[in-house]
Order: structure tokens, then C-alpha cells, then sequence
């Protein structure tokens, strides 16, 4: 049986020391097989801005990783996942996204920035149980 499995990568993170002095987009991860994907997110400094999760079916990658077509991307509602989408106000912080239940094939987190400085890390993690 066939069980889909990514896994967080410290030394590989999605987003590794960002500068959060403008808007933050992270590559796109395809969960084609997974029911749901978790990010694990920290920042330092004092930046505000927002975090939100976007999903496509348009999306698609070559099979060397490169993108084929950069596809529609839309922001989906916090109620497709467990807890509040973290918000960076101003200190140091971190927070989880759990999305579950999704049958999208590609997500991926943005950050928004609103004003501030500082440097973002983001996890991701998805498996089959």
C-alpha cells in the first residue's frame, strides 16, 4: 500500500529566514494523495502582517520540479482548518496551520505584509494515517 508521506525537513525548511518586508509567497506543495498538509510557522522581529493558505487544480510542475503553469490560486476560508490563522502583531512568534480535509491538488502559505521587520521559517508536514 502506497502511503503518501511529506515530512518537515529542518534542514530544508519551505521558507528558511525570509525577510518580512514584503508580501511572502512559498512554493507551491502538492498533496495530490494527502488529505491534508500542517504548517508550522515562526517569525522574529516586529513585523505585522497576516498568513493565509491558498489551493489550486491548475497548478502543475515538469517533472524536474519546474513550474509547467502557474495556474489560479484561491484563498480558502479559515473553516477548512483547525485553529485561527496565526497573526504576526508586532513581536516575536510562531503558530500552526492544520488544513484538513482538502481535496485540492497544490497549496501553498502567503504572508501579507502590513509594516514591521523580521524573518519567517515555515515547516510543512502531510501525511496519510
Amino acid at each position: 500500500m502506497d502511503r503518501p508521506l511529506i515530512a518537515p525537513n529542518l534542514n530544508f525548511p519551505l521558507i528558511s529566514s525570509a525577510p518580512m518586508t514584503g508580501n511572502i509567497i512559498s512554493t507551491a506543495t502538492i498533496i495530490q494523495r494527502i488529505p491534508g498538509i500542517s504548517y508550522d510557522i515562526a517569525w522574529i522581529g516586529v513585523p505585522f502582517g497576516t498568513f493565509s493558505v491558498q489551493v489550486s487544480n491548475t497548478y502543475s510542475q515538469n517533472p524536474n520540479g519546474s513550474v509547467a503553469n502557474v495556474g489560479n490560486w484561491n484563498t480558502i476560508p479559515s473553516t477548512l482548518f483547525v485553529g485561527t490563522f496565526p497573526v504576526a502583531a508586532g513581536a516575536p512568534g510562531n503558530g500552526m496551520i492544520d488544513v484538513v480535509d482538502t481535496e485540492v491538488y497544490a497549496v501553498r502559505l502567503v504572508y501579507t505584509f502590513v509594516s514591521g521587520t523580521g524573518t519567517l521559517t515555515v515547516l510543512v508536514c502531510g501525511k496519510v494515517l
